[in-house]
């Protein structure tokens, strides 16, 4: 996808999100409510992993965050959500030393994600597992760093790639739209309490998560126009640069993250209505 398409679409993606925060306003004061907090793992896909697109373990990081989830019935329910997360790349864990490039970022995520339960696995009206799809609408900051002289620099002021100068793109924004997506289960441990296990992917509209994309640089326009720190952060590995040093430091895809763990939700008042009786939940109770 193209950054002039990206830009395209992330005005719709606002009035998406704004449409559906609206309609989840009013339907919550309907809905059974649960308040919860999961604690788990994100991690990066991007650039600086051995292939652009995949999921790699070794790059895991802690993941937090709180939530509300609003039951629309049995079938489905929308959860509102603030995830706090972490993630990080480094072309020396990966034998790319001839690129040299290494990164980490904080993320905080605002999210509103529809879930559609599939089925319940249990006879007992307040016990069993529930599976379930989620996908929605996320608004996310993020902040890419990257080691130098045993400190972090932020890049994104920098302009590692010419953000800014003649002939080259304005520099990125901090705060992107994205799509979560994803799985999970619901164990329902009472009518008060459910436990939750999800992994799920954002789907990105930029690929400067980790300052890196696939735009062609010329080393010393970035050197005589963003200066010299800019420069070396932008191809640390260059030794010997001429006029014509050009390079392009990533691939074509944009980037992803992802955010695992579990759960533990506590309902606020009244009858559960929602998923506990199985029932009405498009396919048979097991």
């Amino acid at each position: 996808m193209t950054r002039k398409l990206s830009y395209l679409i992330q005005p719709l993606f606002f009035s998406v999100l704004l449409t559906g925060l609206l309609s989840f306003a009013a339907l919550s004061l309907e809905a059974q409510t649960q308040l919860g907090v999961m604690g788990g793992v994100s991690l990066y896909s991007g650039d600086l992993s051995p292939k652009e697109f995949g999921v790699y373990f070794e790059e895991v990081r802690p993941a937090f965050g709180v939530f509300a989830r609003f039951e629309l019935g049995r079938a489905a329910a929308l959860r509102v959500g603030v995830n706090g997360a972490s993630v990080e790349g480094d072309d020396a864990r990966h034998g790319r030393e001839d690129r040299g490039l290494a990164f980490r970022s904080r993320i905080t995520e605002f999210s509103l994600v529809g879930e559609l339960n599939l089925f319940k696995i249990g006879a007992v009206r307040n016990r069993g597992l529930v599976p379930y799809l989620f996908g929605g609408v996320a608004v996310f900051r993020f902040n890419p760093e990257a080691p130098f002289d045993g400190d972090y620099i932020e890049l994104q002021p920098l302009g590692t790639e010419g953000q800014g100068l003649p002939n080259y793109e304005d520099p990125y924004r901090l705060t992107q739209f994205a799509v979560p997506m994803g799985v999970g289960v619901k164990v329902l441990l009472s009518e008060q309490l459910t436990l939750g296990l999800e992994f799920g992917g954002r789907m990105l509209f930029t690929d400067y998560l980790d300052d890196v994309s696939n735009v062609e640089v010329n080393y010393f326009d970035v050197l005589e126009g963003n200066g010299e720190l800019a420069a070396r952060l932008s191809r640390p590995t260059v030794e010997d640069p001429t006029a014509d040093t050009s390079y392009r430091r990533g691939g074509q895809y944009n980037d992803w993250y992802y955010v695992g763990g579990v759960s533990l939700a506590f309902r606020i008042g009244g009858h559960n209505r929602g998923v506990q009786s199985g029932r009405g939940i498009g396919c048979p109770t097991f």
